[in-house]
């Protein structure tokens, strides 16, 4: 599939599961299409392709030489891109959880890592404007020259992270599940908005004030993100958005809140563990927050567990939340 000499027009190319790409058709393409093609382990030496999408296919590796501006292997078998490959405006790689290593000259705008669980370090060199490396949960660190330009950065539940760059500038941040990351440095600016859910951030920097909170996504006020204490029963039963009166309820902390509220006891019983109560206070515009206070044998902790507000007696609660839907079959021995 060469270049039309009569029009000047790249071809687009669509290779079915069973073929492979060989060595002659390196291109000029506009497109090449092999979603989900399970014959294809490489592509050819030199292919020069303005888009190519492999996701779900079983690809291995890119071959040497390759260029093209947008590449996409959401889910597929990919498991290196190696130096001399370029990639020039977009890679996306979701969910690919074989990657472990990316090229050293890798200069994409766009860098999309998602759930690549294999990946443990980043090339050094990287300057994306968007970054996306949420659910790396082996990526170890940054690169110490990583510099952002603008965009995003996303490492959410990266645990293993344990600081930002000392320089860039993001429009949005999203750290949260990142409790090792207790700081932001000065030079690294944030514009718009900073999801600081499970991190280590226990108040915003003075750089950064005035910048937007955010909780798993939700909205938040520095009070809801950094001084739950301060909210009130009654603050919390007015809220009308569902969503921020959810991460006030999680903040505040459900036994507390039940208990200022005066909860309606739905069910109250006995096991290894001690008393458990099933718990009910009506939400207006939401459904029912219903809990079970259960405890632990092995260390006489107590638990406040949320459940599905269908729920009627402390049994079946405790039996949805081990992953039973008839409580009949849920009949643990030895309970920890």
């Amino acid at each position: 599939m060469r270049a039309n000499t009569a029009t000047g027009k790249t071809a687009r190319r669509v290779l079915r599961p069973q073929d492979v790409l060989a060595p002659d058709e390196v291109g000029p393409l506009d497109q090449l299409d092999m979603s989900r093609n399970e014959a294809a382990r490489a592509l050819p030496d030199g292919l020069v392709c303005h888009r190519i999408l492999a996701p779900a296919s079983r690809l291995e590796t890119l071959g040497q030489g390759i260029r093209c501006r947008e590449l996409v292997l959401d889910g597929s078998a990919i498991a290196r891109i190696d130096d001399g490959n370029q990639i020039i405006y977009r890679l996306s790689a979701r969910a690919c959880h074989r990657l472990r290593i990316l090229p050293a000259d890798l200069r994409a705008g766009i860098v999309d890592l998602r759930d690549c669980l294999a990946l443990e370090s980043l090339p050094r060199g990287l300057s994306p404007a968007f970054l996306d490396l949420e659910g790396c949960s082996a990526l170890e660190a940054l690169p110490g020259d990583l510099v952002l330009r603008g965009g995003r950065l996303n490492i959410r539940d990266c645990a293993l992270i344990g600081s930002l760059p000392e320089q860039g500038s993001v429009a949005q941040l999203d750290i949260a599940g990142c409790g090792r990351i207790d700081s932001v440095p000065e030079g690294f600016r944030v514009t718009s908005w900073i999801d600081i859910a499970g991190s280590g951030l226990t108040a915003l920097p003075p750089h950064l004030s005035g910048v937007g909170l955010r909780w798993r996504g939700v909205p938040v006020d520095a009070r809801i993100a950094f001084r739950p204490h301060e909210l009130g029963v009654a603050e919390i039963l007015a809220e009308r958005n569902a969503e921020r009166r959810r991460v006030m309820l999680e903040r505040f902390g459900f036994e507390t809140f039940m208990e200022a509220a005066e909860a309606e006891e739905l069910d109250r019983d006995r096991d290894p563990g001690g008393e458990r109560r099933l718990l009910r206070v009506e939400l207006n515009g939401d459904e029912p927050l219903v809990c079970v206070s259960v405890g632990c044998p092995s260390t006489g902790r107590r638990y406040f567990l949320r459940v599905p507000p269908a729920m009627r007696t402390c049994h079946q609660a405790v039996a949805w939340t081990a992953g039973f839907d008839d409580p009949a079959e849920y009949d643990p021995l030895i309970e920890t």
